[in-house]
């Protein structure tokens, strides 16, 4: 194993101090912008788990009508955990950030110790700063949903596991079990891009022998096994209430594997993940410490990781190609990488390379908040933000504890901004029938934006919007400069 460079290129600290300050940057911000849909249910979960006192085997829904709420969702271990701060601290929005923040900072630190081993000291600094400013990882390193705590559950996997394959200890390999187990129940698709890299390794351990040896295949059972319990448990849930994420069956549209005979799916993935990834500049990094990488058998866990991402990404393509976070892991083994070549390029002999390390940090570093501010935490703003306004209404002048009937699509921001419960509606499927049903179940208000639909798609004008305006005009008074409506049921009686 590679042990060059001992000598870290810049402070211990740096990495880790530049990751908080980034990650700070509006960690007040509410649940709007980018992923708001995933950011709310997540929230809407934590804040039942806490208002409600109910265990963490009951993941309450903010969208289940008048009935239960409870519903298929993945482990919900962070919200109940972000459930545990609002137990000692109150409901703000700021804590569920920090939750993710410090899993992120951990990450980081676990990355490092992982670059670190697998290929010297300088690698593994600069491997931990390309994590710590890359605009995906600062994201959701502060935003309010799992994928930070995926990260961390990861990384552990993965410096534990090269441990493991150094040494052989047990108490390593318990932690791997931790690792993989916690990632699995958050995701699933972690058994693919940590199994097939920790096969590897026990590969390069024990060879032919990793077959004969119960202990890595008795890690593999028991996270297998306590992942199926979940998903089974999450599904009796579904069952009984009808309420899910959209794993499995017909409502799911994950699977759309056609996609994949295309170059548009595997275009879109990797430019995004050049672009807000690795802020384009880090490609050069990338390149150089993939191409001299070194002959030692447990460093090609990196290229295999990053091979395993895509794999496991595939495996759900609909998921994979509208969701960004799907690439998230890639910076598990990206990274490392990067901090390979920026070693590399500091190791050239050439005085002028060794100098444009810090001015490539510098463009890395403003690119990145470039990316962040427009893409990120510019649309995070409530100032002029049409759901945000609605959500105000909603609470203005309806009671709490008011069911509604919330025309967003899928999306559930709306319902979570506004602290309500109710249903979620497509505009096409409210009609007059539609409500009295609603009405009859304990709904009291209909709600909604006339310029969108979810929190980031428009609601363009067609049959369904002409419909549904005639619907509800007579009542809400909506013309062209009326974003939104709140109206009490049965219709007629608003004043």
């Amino acid at each position: 194993m590679s042990r060059a460079n001992r000598a870290l290129p810049g402070p211990w600290w740096l990495p880790t101090a530049l990751a908080t300050a980034l990650r700070l940057v509006q960690i007040q911000a509410p649940i709007l912008g980018v992923h708001s849909w995933r950011q709310a249910d997540t929230a809407g979960l934590a804040r039942n788990f806490h208002e409600q006192h109910l265990p963490l085997w009951l993941p309450q829904v903010d969208w289940g009508g008048a009935g239960s709420g409870f519903a298929e969702t993945d482990f919900p271990i962070y919200s109940y955990g972000v459930a545990l701060l609002y137990d000692l601290f109150g409901v703000h929005e700021a804590l569920a950030r920090f939750l993710s923040l410090a899993c992120s900072v951990a990450a980081l630190l676990l990355l490092q110790r992982l670059g670190s081993r697998l290929l010297g000291e300088g690698a593994g600094w600069w491997g931990a700063l390309t994590f710590a400013v890359m605009p995906l990882s600062v994201f959701y390193g502060r935003s309010v949903q799992p994928e930070a705590l995926l990260l961390l559950a990861g990384s552990l996997t993965l410096e534990r596991g090269v441990a493991w394959h150094d040494h052989g200890r047990r108490r390593d390999l318990a932690l791997v079990a931790l690792g993989l187990g916690l990632a699995s129940l958050i995701k699933v698709l972690p058994l693919i891009w940590l199994g097939l890299p920790l096969l590897w390794l026990g590969w390069c351990r024990h060879g032919r022998r990793l077959v004969g040896r119960p202990g890595p295949w008795l890690v593999l059972l028991a996270v297998v096994a306590v992942t199926t319990l979940w998903y089974a448990h999450a599904h009796g849930l579904y069952r009984s209430t009808g309420l899910s994420f959209g794993f499995w069956g017909a409502r799911a549209s994950r699977y759309s594997w056609a996609d994949l005979l295309g170059p548009g799916y595997w275009g879109d993935v990797l430019l995004r993940f050049a672009v807000r990834g690795l802020a384009v500049l880090g490609l050069v990094p990338l390149v150089l410490g993939w191409r001299r990488l070194p002959a030692t058998p447990e460093s090609r866990i990196l290229p295999i990781g990053l091979g395993a991402v895509l794999l496991a990404g595939a495996l759900a393509p609909a998921s994979s190609h509208i969701h960004e976070y799907y690439q998230l892991p890639l910076l598990l083994f990206a990274c490392p990488l990067v901090g390979l070549g920026c070693t590399r390029l500091a190791e050239a002999g050439r005085p002028g390379l060794r100098r444009l390390l810090p001015l490539g940090l510098g463009l890395v570093l403003t690119t990145s908040l470039l990316i962040l501010g427009v893409d990120y935490w510019g649309r995070e703003q409530p100032a002029g933000d049409p759901t945000w306004a609605l959500a105000q209404r909603v609470r203005r002048e309806t009671p709490a504890g008011a069911l509604l009937v919330s025309v967003t699509g899928g999306d559930p921001t709306l319902l979570y901004l506004s602290h309500r419960k109710g249903w979620l509606q497509q505009p096409g499927a409210v009609d007059a029938a539609l409500l009295q049903q609603r009405q009859l179940e304990g709904a009291t208000h209909v709600v909604g934006l006339w310029k969108r639909i979810e929190s980031y798609q428009p609601f363009t004008d067609g049959p369904d919007k002409a419909r549904l305006r005639r619907l509800l005009d007579g009542d809400s008074h909506g013309g062209p400069g009326v974003d939104g409506y709140v109206l009490p049921l049965p219709l007629g009686t608003a004043q």
